[in-house]
């Protein structure tokens, strides 16, 4: 896949179908465009993994992961595990985020989507704010039970390494085995990280694993009670929540400092296109097989548990 894909998401979800993909209209945008909900692998499978991507319109490896997972997986469906991805949850804002990217986008100019548009349909995915977050809740509730569940998001920065959020009450058991299929996708050169440099969480599971709470009802202020994971852990109580948090570049140098001055580095590079310290850009490519293999390795507890 290519940067520039994220301009034609529609017409590459819809060209699953074919391959065998069940692809729903599951509700349309405030602009119109339609929101899409498909459902791959096997189709009597007792286990169902659920995906959303692109809640943060300006996170745009979320959107091209879930269709790279959703072509993978018609090819070559996990026995025992059915898939139901939402591939793009704010189609309006991608579009205007993505509209300009040029070919051979350089990290520059992928940084730069990351100053335009978006809103936070993770933080309002409970409320009836948003009707996108409206449409994908009632497609999840006809969904019998989910037994895994993740929100795909990238943590737009240049960044000392690489972490996953695991929700507080996640089997011990799978996060292990998720942690050890991810850090065995994850090239050298990409940092796990053992500490949040966010400061959301002190918690570690395993090297780029950080646990965060989700509350437990919907009186509690602690976490987020108006996010996906809060609503999903709440109404089905999935052995395993993840959040993925990729970066687009890393840099050693900003390990352990402030996040003030991660974020100062970020402001100089797209001002100027230079930071005081060497860094490495984390190709699409190992990206998304980072991200897929995120996803994907659930479906190896599921086939051994």
């Amino acid at each position: 896949m290519e940067w520039t894909d994220l301009k034609r998401l529609d017409s590459l979800i819809l060209e699953t179908e074919a391959a065998g993909a069940q692809i729903e209209e599951i509700g349309v945008s405030v602009e119109g465009r339609s929101l899409y909900g498909v459902t791959v692998g096997d189709r009597t499978a007792a286990r169902t993994v659920f995906v959303i991507a692109g809640c943060h319109a300006d996170e745009t490896i979320g959107p091209l992961t879930a269709v790279s997972m959703l072509q993978s997986l018609v090819q070559k469906p996990v026995a025992g595990v059915r898939f139901k991805i939402v591939p793009a949850v704010d189609p309006d804002f991608l579009h205007r985020n993505t509209v300009n990217i040029p070919a051979n986008a350089t990290l520059r100019d992928l940084l730069s989507v990351e100053t335009q548009h978006c809103r936070d349909l993770e933080g309002y995915f409970t409320t009836d704010t948003y009707p996108e977050c409206v449409a994908v809740r009632r497609w999840m509730q006809k969904t019998e039970q989910i037994d895994a569940y993740f929100s795909l998001h990238s943590a737009g920065l240049i960044s000392p390494g690489l972490f996953f959020y695991v929700g507080s009450g996640s089997d011990s058991q799978c996060v292990d085995v998720v942690a050890n299929c991810t850090a065995a996708a994850t090239p050298d050169y990409l940092p796990l990280l053992s500490y949040d440099p966010t400061g959301e969480t002190q918690i570690a599971l395993a090297p780029g694993f950080l646990e965060i709470p989700i509350p437990k009802d919907k009186l509690s202020s602690s976490g987020n009670p108006n996010s996906s994971l809060a609503y999903v852990s709440r109404y089905f109580k999935p052995k395993f929540i993840g959040v993925s948090e990729m970066p687009l570049a890393v840099c050693p140098a900003l390990n352990n400092v402030a996040l003030s001055e991660i974020d100062k580095c970020n402001r100089e590079f797209r001002q100027t296109g230079y930071i005081p310290h060497p860094f490495q850009e984390i190709s699409l490519d190992d990206q998304l097989a980072v991200m897929s293999t995120f996803v994907e390795s659930v479906a190896q507890y599921f086939a051994t548990g």
